[in-house]
């Protein structure tokens, strides 16, 4: 719940800093803070073997899931409230019911697919397509969830050899590359047409920081870094099923920062549909832990 606190925190700080500079600039210098901090403290504690992957094509999958999925949410928040947005990106853990049945061949039960059939609804409620209501933006994060909803696939694939750690160094320096050769492309483009996709604040070329934002931005790459640690940590140290359902705390937090940072009041769709994705979400995680319990005999 403290990784899911300071990744709301980020985000907000992500917001903040967004409206005054790129959005590339800025999570290029984040994921370049966060690379050093994670490194340096990696090869102290664990010694260089923790730089040293073996699946370097999965970890590289893996960065690149996740530079889709949070650039495309980050985007999102620009024009979206935190917790609208949170409430649609909790449906990563429907996907990966959803995916784990023809990438891992797991087996998944009526009680899981009726859980995620009920969840998707609840996304359709809330986003309310065909109404006046209706924004496109508001649907971003579910391209978001998708993404990230690899990254657990690919995490039970390298997660026995693989230390986690060393799979967060490798999806950060991913990051890093991507966005770097983003910002290139975007450098590139010549006279770029006002209003189009690439002259918008997310992609326009870098302005410089002020002493400020660099504070903000150093405190955004220390944030996000304990944050990876702390869930790193959790992870390690208890069932994989028995963590899962707290990340959902992350819509507390974003709605409740949301509030008080932002003035944003979520809406009684966002909130009650919002209620059961994370109901459907837990409910798929404790049939999950049922489903892997040994057999036991009478």
């Amino acid at each position: 719940m403290t990784a899911l606190l300071f990744f709301a925190i980020q985000d907000s700080l992500i917001i903040t800093l967004s409206r005054a500079h790129p959005l590339l600039e800025v999570l290029w210098f984040r994921s370049a803070i966060v690379l050093v901090l994670l490194s340096v403290f990696g090869l102290i504690i664990y010694g260089p073997g923790i730089l040293k992957g073996k699946h370097h094509l999965f970890l590289i999958s893996r960065g690149a899931l996740a530079f889709l999925a949070f650039t495309s949410y980050y985007i999102a928040l620009r024009s979206v409230p935190m917790a609208d947005a949170a409430a649609v990106y909790m449906t990563a853990p429907l996907f990966v019911t959803i995916l784990s049945v023809p990438i891992l061949g797991e087996k998944v039960g009526a009680h899981r697919w009726a859980a995620v059939i009920i969840g998707f609804s609840a996304v359709v409620f809330m986003l309310n397509p065909g109404s006046s209501l209706f924004r496109l933006d508001s649907a971003i994060p579910l391209f978001s969830a998708l993404c990230y909803a690899m990254i657990p696939i690919i995490n039970r694939k390298i997660g026995q050899t693989e230390h986690p750690l060393t799979m967060t160094i490798y999806t950060t320096a991913t990051y890093l590359i991507l966005v770097s050769l983003t910002s290139l492309v975007v450098f590139l483009i010549p006279d770029t047409e006002p209003g189009s996709f690439v002259a918008s604040a997310n992609f326009m070329q870098w302005s410089r920081f002020s002493v400020q934002s660099l504070l903000l931005i150093l405190l955004t790459g220390c944030i996000f870094s304990i944050g990876l640690l702390c869930i790193t940590q959790a992870y390690r140290i208890a069932i994989v099923s028995s963590v899962a359902p707290f990340e959902y705390s992350y819509l507390l937090w974003a709605s409740l920062i949301g509030y008080l940072v932002f003035d944003d009041v979520p809406g009684s769709r966002m909130l009650l549909g919002g209620s059961i994705v994370v109901l459907c979400g837990c409910y798929i995680v404790l049939r999950e832990k049922q489903s892997v319990k040994p057999q036991t005999s009478d």
